[in-house]
């Protein structure tokens, strides 16, 4: 059963960043209207955007604007929480952010 959280590891600016956590980060951040994908699509590489979305949230919703998530902190759990969920037309699993309305992240990246 897949968990509402989704870090490995602390996500920010000098860390080292797991992909599988970028990708999942950039698409929850979207569902909320917090990363606007940008011309060149979502990657599993850190970006600017994907940062700014993160301070945006934390600003927006009364966080510490660092633009660090840390697993099981304030801005991984308050973004987990305001994330929808969606059956994978893929996998058949519940997740929150998603690639698309039909397939999860964890399917997209393996395509």
């Amino acid at each position: 059963m897949a968990t509402k959280y989704w870090l490995q590891q602390t996500l920010g600016g000098g860390y080292p960043a797991d992909p599988g956590d970028v990708v999942q980060t950039k698409l929850r951040l979207q569902a909320q209207g917090y990363y606007r994908e940008p011309d060149y699509g979502i990657t599993e590489y850190p970006d600017t955007p994907m940062f700014d979305g993160i301070k945006r949230f934390q600003s927006d919703n009364g966080l510490q604007v660092d633009g660090l998530m840390r697993p099981g902190g304030p801005t991984e759990t308050g973004l987990a929480a305001r994330s929808p969920r969606y059956t994978c037309s893929e996998c058949g699993a519940k997740h929150g952010g998603v690639y698309s309305p039909t397939v999860c992240a964890d399917c997209w990246l393996k395509s």
